[in-house]
Formats: structure tokens, C-alpha cells, sequence
């Protein structure tokens, strides 16, 4: 199988914003429902990374592509980067931001940031997501980085695994409560690798 690994492009948001879909498990449901009429939350995020709104931005983005198909994608940036931003207080519910205000204020700032790591379902268990990351570390290792840490739901074991065969280990719990729109227990568990 011919896999290309590159720098996304501002065409691909769509696609870069429904995997980002598929990987923040309901988070990006939660944040962005009924926010803009006529607007899913996948179209709001698509729209935020055409607009290149760092770091939530196509240019923040490595993706994973076979016959002109985007298949799995990885955004990343500076850890310090990962925090509630005054834009997203004039733009979020009040009651939203501060579900996730644990999650935001997860100790990341001084390595690099995995904020979504996400392969199709028809091409997982070929290595995809494990180049990816590594293309990640790659990039965070240019920009002077030398440690790549993610957030992931304590109850994606599958997910914690991944990372752990690629060098994270788990550092910190972070609380983040369950709500029908993420249907997790136990929050998060803060990952670091040492890059």
C-alpha cells in the first residue's frame, strides 16, 4: 500500500476536521453543537482551519494519504499553545469552556502538543498512526522541542497503548466529567515522550 506523508493543505480542512471529529470522541460534539445555525460542529472546525487560526490551523497539521484520500492526520503545536484562549471565551458557552478548564490547564506548556491523532477506521493496524507519530516527533524535534505530550480519555485503552508502543508514558490524571455528548469515565490521562 502507497502511503504519502505531508504537510496538509488548506483544501483538506474538511477532511482534517472530520477525522479531528472522529478522534476528540465526542469533545468537538460537545464544544460546538447548535453554536452557528446551519453549521455542524465538523463544518465550524473545518472553517477554523481553512481561516488558519493558530494553532487550530490546516498549516498545524501532518496527514496520512492513498489514492488522493486523506486517511489519518496529526495536529500538533506548542504545548503553551494549549490553553484557553480569549477568543474561545467570546465564542464558547460559559458552561463549556468550564467542563474542559482542567483539561486546558493540563501541565503541556513546555513540550510539544499531539491535540488530535486520528487514523480512518478502514486503515488502522498498518503502522499509520505509529508514522504519524513519528512525522510528529520529527516536527517537534525541528522546532527545538525535545518532549511530545497528548491528552487522552482514560478509558481508550486501545489509544494508551498506541502511545505507550511509541514511548509515552503516562505522568498526571486530568478530570475531565462525563457528559452524554462524551460518554467517558475517569477523565484523562496525560502522556509524555521523550523526544
Amino acid at each position: 500500500m502507497n502511503i504519502i506523508y505531508r504537510e496538509a493543505k488548506k483544501e483538506d480542512s474538511l477532511r482534517i476536521a472530520q477525522l479531528d471529529n472522529i478522534a476528540s470522541d465526542g469533545a468537538i460534539e460537545f464544544l460546538f453543537h447548535d453554536l452557528i445555525a446551519d453549521m455542524t460542529p465538523v463544518q465550524i472546525v473545518a472553517s477554523n482551519l481553512e481561516n488558519d487560526r493558530y494553532p487550530h490551523s490546516y498549516r498545524s497539521v501532518i496527514v496520512a494519504e492513498h489514492d488522493e484520500t486523506i486517511i489519518g492526520m496529526s495536529l500538533s503545536f506548542p504545548g503553551r499553545y494549549h490553553k484557553i484562549t480569549d477568543e474561545m471565551k467570546s465564542f464558547l458557552p460559559h458552561d463549556r469552556i468550564n467542563h474542559f478548564r482542567h483539561f486546558y490547564a493540563a501541565p503541556v506548556g513546555d513540550s510539544y502538543f499531539l491535540d488530535a491523532l486520528c487514523v480512518d477506521a478502514h486503515f488502522r493496524n498498518r503502522g499509520i498512526g505509529s508514522k504519524l507519530i513519528a512525522f510528529t516527533k520529527d516536527k517537534a524535534r525541528n522546532e527545538g522541542y525535545d518532549a511530545l505530550s497528548l491528552l487522552v480519555f482514560k478509558d481508550n485503552t486501545n489509544a494508551q497503548k498506541i502511545y505507550k508502543k511509541n514511548g509515552f508514558e503516562a505522568i498526571d490524571c486530568v478530570a475531565l466529567p462525563a457528559h452524554k455528548r462524551m460518554p467517558h469515565e475517569g477523565g484523562c490521562v496525560l502522556m509524555k515522550a521523550i523526544i
